[in-house]
């Protein structure tokens, strides 16, 4: 029940952002306007990691995202000291951004589980 519920969440999110970008011109010109595609690719995948990461290792939901945020730092720490490529702080922002979302996303999740588990039966 469980992967199903999360495959039906990822599904809805993919089509909706796929819907966006076909649909809307609008929608393709303010997201590509002052944004890179490495930064939108960077949103995505620390968003699906922190998703991840949260199903199978089960720790709370600060401390995955904490986790992953550090993960983030070092990353473009190293990649600060490799002479072929470049530590980008736009990158650990987009980084932050993808955890933060994913945060909120289940935080909100939770709270309206936690809500309409605690309304009185009619």
């Amino acid at each position: 029940m469980k992967s199903r519920y999360h495959l039906s969440l990822l599904s809805i999110i993919v089509l909706l952002v796929f819907a966006l970008y076909f649909i809307s011109d609008d929608f393709r010109r303010v997201v590509f306007r002052g944004t890179e595609i490495d930064s939108i690719g960077h949103i995505i995948s620390f968003f699906c990691l922190t998703w991840v990461l949260h199903s199978i290792l089960k720790l709370p939901l600060f401390n995955t995202m904490l986790t992953v945020a550090f993960y983030g730092a070092l990353t473009e720490l190293g990649q600060y000291y490799l002479g072929f490529r470049s530590a980008q702080l736009s990158d650990f922002i987009s980084d932050l951004i993808g955890i933060a979302f994913f945060g909120i996303i289940r935080w909100s999740i939770l709270m309206y589980r936690n809500r309409s588990s605690n309304r009185p039966t009619l």
